[in-house]
C-alpha cells in the first residue's frame, strides 16, 4: 500500500490539532479476508478468515451537545451531523448510504443521546472486499460503548455490527466479517461456524515455513456487488425452502445434485463444496502442506466462478496468472470485482507484482495494490 502505517500517536496527534483536546479513546478495527469459505456464513456454513495487519482507526471524544462533528483522511472529508438530521435518516426510506449513515445507526442502536467529536483514518482499500464496512461500524460501536460505562461483550458488538449493515444499511449480510474482526487472535485464523455462532483459533503458520499471503485488491469496480449479493442470498434461500431445510450446510451433496432448477443446484453445490474445502483447508494447514492449500484456493475459486457466478473478467485473469506461477490464488468476500488472496513462498513477492502489473498493463486495466501479510493480525483492540 502507498499509505504509511497509521499508529496511536498519530491518531491521537490529529484529533488535537482537529479539535483541540485530546480523544478520550483510540480503536482499532482491522480489515478481515477470508483464506477459503466465501458465501457459505449466510447458509449456516464454515469459513476461514483472519484479521489484516491493515485496519480503520476511530479516535473519539463525547461533546456535550448532540452535534457529532466528523473529519476523516477518505477524500479528506470534515463535516457535522445534527441530532435532528440523525432522527431524519433514520426515520426516512431505508436503506441509508454513506458514512452519516453508519453514524446515524450506531448512535441509534446504542440509544446515544450525546454528540461527539470523531477522526477516522483507514488503511483497508475501500470497496476492495476486505470488509472496511464491518470494521468502520465496529470501531464506531466500540467507542460509543466506551461512553456508556459497561463493556460490551463480543457477541454484543458482533450483532450490533450485523444490525448496522442488515437493518440500516440494506445488505443481507452474515456474521462472518463482524465474527473475525471481534475475535481474531495474532498469528492465528479463525475457524467459524456460522449456523452455531462458534469460531476457535486454528494455526495458519505459513510464516513460519517461508510462505506469505497477500492480498492483490484489483481496483475493479463493485457495482454489482450489493444486488448480486441478494440475488444469492435469496436463491440459496429459495434451495433451502425447496431441499426443506434450514440452510444449506444441513444438505448433503447428494441431496444437492437432485434440485431440478440448475442455477439453483449450482448455488447450493457451491456451499455444500466449500463447507468441504474449509475443512480441508485447516487439517492441511496444521499438518504444513501449504501445496494442498494452494490447490484448495484454486478449486475455490473455480466454484465461485463456475457454481456462484459472483468472479469477473479481472479476478479470473488474476487467479489464472498467478496459478501459472504456483501460487495459490483465489478471489475472496462477496466477488463481483474486490480482491483475490494468494499464497506463495516469501521470494515469490517481487515475481508476483512484476507479473501482474505486466498482465494489467496488457489489459488496459489501472495497476492492482499488492499488500503483504507477513502474518495474521490481532482483532478489534483499544489503541489508547
Amino acid at each position: 500500500m502507498n499509505k504509511s502505517p497509521v499508529t496511536a500517536e498519530q491518531m491521537a496527534e490529529q484529533f488535537f490539532q482537529l479539535y483541540g483536546e485530546a480523544p478520550e479513546s483510540v480503536w482499532v478495527a482491522p480489515g478481515r479476508v477470508n483464506l477459503i469459505g466465501d458465501h457459505t456464513d449466510y447458509q449456516g456454513g464454515y469459513a476461514l478468515p483472519i484479521a489484516l495487519p491493515y485496519a480503520t482507526w476511530v479516535a473519539a471524544r463525547r461533546r456535550e451537545d448532540s452535534m457529532v462533528h466528523v473529519a476523516t483522511d477518505y477524500r479528506q472529508e470534515h463535516w457535522s451531523l445534527t441530532a435532528q438530521r440523525r432522527q431524519d435518516m433514520i426515520r426516512g426510506p431505508r436503506p441509508l448510504a454513506g458514512l452519516a449513515a453508519f453514524i446515524a445507526a450506531v448512535w441509534e442502536i446504542l440509544a446515544v443521546s450525546r454528540g461527539a467529536d470523531l477522526w477516522l483514518a483507514t488503511e483497508i482499500p475501500v470497496a476492495s472486499g476486505l470488509s472496511s464496512s464491518a470494521a468502520l461500524s465496529l470501531g464506531l460501536l466500540a467507542a460509543a460503548r466506551d461512553w456508556q460505562g459497561a463493556p460490551a461483550s463480543s457477541s454484543d458488538l458482533i450483532h450490533q455490527a450485523m444490525q448496522v449493515e442488515n437493518d440500516y444499511l440494506g445488505v443481507d449480510s452474515g456474521i462472518l466479517d463482524p465474527m473475525a474482526i471481534v475475535l481474531a487472535q495474532q498469528d492465528y485464523a479463525l475457524w467459524i461456524d456460522a449456523g452455531k455462532e462458534d469460531a476457535r483459533p486454528v494455526a495458519f503458520d505459513y510464516a513460519h515455513d517461508g510462505q506469505c499471503l497477500w492480498v492483490i485488491d484489483t481496483h475493479s469496480p463493485r457495482t454489482l456487488a450489493s444486488s448480486g449479493y441478494q440475488e444469492r442470498v435469496h436463491e440459496t434461500a429459495e434451495a433451502c425452502r425447496r431441499l426443506e431445510v434450514c440452510c444449506l450446510s444441513q444438505a448433503s451433496l447428494e441431496e444437492v445434485e437432485k434440485i431440478p432448477d440448475p442455477v439453483l443446484r449450482s448455488r447450493s453445490r457451491h456451499v455444500v463444496t466449500e463447507n468441504g474445502r474449509v475443512l480441508e483447508t485447516v487439517e492441511a494447514a496444521a499438518q504444513k502442506h501449504w501445496d494442498r492449500v494452494k490447490q484448495l484456493f484454486w478449486e475455490s475459486h473455480q466454484s465461485l466462478r463456475d457454481d456462484y457466478g459472483v468472479s469477473t473478467p479481472v479476478l479470473d485473469a488474476t487467479v489464472a496468472r498467478l496459478k501459472e506461477l504456483g501460487v495459490g490464488a483465489r478471489l475472496t468476500g462477496a466477488g463481483f470485482g474486490g480482491s483475490v488472496i494468494a499464497l506463495g513462498a516469501w521470494g515469490d513477492g517481487a515475481v508476483i507484482e512484476r507479473e501482474l502489473r505486466a498482465l494489467y498493463s496488457e489489459q488496459g486495466w489501472d495497476p492492482p495494490g499488492i499488500m503483504p501479510v507477513d502474518h495474521p493480525a490481532r482483532g478489534l483492540h483499544r489503541a489508547f
